[in-house]
């Protein structure tokens, strides 16, 4: 008798689906402050260029007063988070678009926001947030392409796009997450979470609960502790854990393993 579908197989997809959804949202909270300096410098450009529609700073303070002060202090006279839901969102772009390597992210970020500080970035004046968000990344994915040039590697993933033509990613597309099923499989993060025990016993406990999308809050009650001392512990950890998980991703990348069994963690 056929039949219009494969149970094992819907199942299999699924889960591999919510993986790689869960850590795509892990890779966000341990970029965290890269992401955050990345948001309050790009919107420094924004504001120095007099950008339209910025969102108001603290205590409703709009953007366009803070001009001159953003031209003598730079970014750090913008509070911290500000622009961040951008420079998250370019993030997610980057990491579907280029695959899951987090550290050349990082570099080619570094690089363009060096760009930025030597003046070299170009934000239309006067233009709106939407076009300066859009020119910035575009100019973060080509800061990437040079990174790949360099080292002589072509490291974008097809998804039935031309990715040269820059096509608008929807980072919500369950379908924008097919590259980390091939990045990390259940059977590679069981590794991980192996390997994290090195780092710090809690380690794992605290990754699993990233993955399931914990706050810091629900995190310190089932540590029956404090906010205060889960954030001074991530504070601490967070740059070992990240190195592990950044590693495990490449290793994951490289043997390209589908493995979408149940797998306890």
């Amino acid at each position: 008798m056929a039949t219009s579908s494969h149970p094992i197989t819907v199942i299999a997809q699924s889960r591999a689906s919510d993986l790689s959804r869960k850590i795509y949202a892990l890779l966000v909270v341990l970029a965290a402050d890269s992401v955050d300096v990345w948001g309050r410098l790009f919107y420094a450009e924004f504001i120095k260029a007099g950008v339209r529609d910025l969102p108001d700073l603290y205590s409703g303070k709009p953007a366009s007063d803070m001009i001159q002060i953003v031209h003598e202090k730079g970014a750090d006279a913008l509070p911290p988070g500000y622009g961040k839901p951008f420079a998250s969102r370019l993030y997610r772009i980057l990491m579907v678009r280029f695959g899951a390597d987090p550290l050349l992210i990082e570099e080619a970020m570094s690089d363009l926001m060096s760009k930025a500080v030597r003046g070299k970035l170009h934000i239309a004046n006067g233009s709106s947030l939407g076009a300066a968000e859009t020119y910035i990344i575009v100019a973060a994915q080509n800061s990437v392409r040079d990174r790949l040039r360099a080292q002589g590697r072509k490291r974008e993933v097809p998804m039935g796009l031309d990715r040269d033509q820059d096509d608008p990613i929807d980072v919500e597309d369950p379908n924008a997450f097919k590259m980390l099923d091939k990045a990390i499989s259940p059977t590679e993060l069981a590794k991980l979470l192996r390997e994290l025990e090195s780092v710090h016993p809690r380690a794992p406990e605290w990754l699993r609960a990233r993955l399931d999308g914990d706050s810091g809050q629900e995190i310190s009650e089932a540590w029956k502790t404090t906010p205060s001392y889960v954030s001074k512990w991530q504070k601490t950890f967070l740059p070992k854990i990240k190195r592990v998980v950044e590693h495990h991703l490449r290793e994951g990348s490289r043997t390209g393993s589908y493995d979408y069994r149940a797998t306890a963690f």
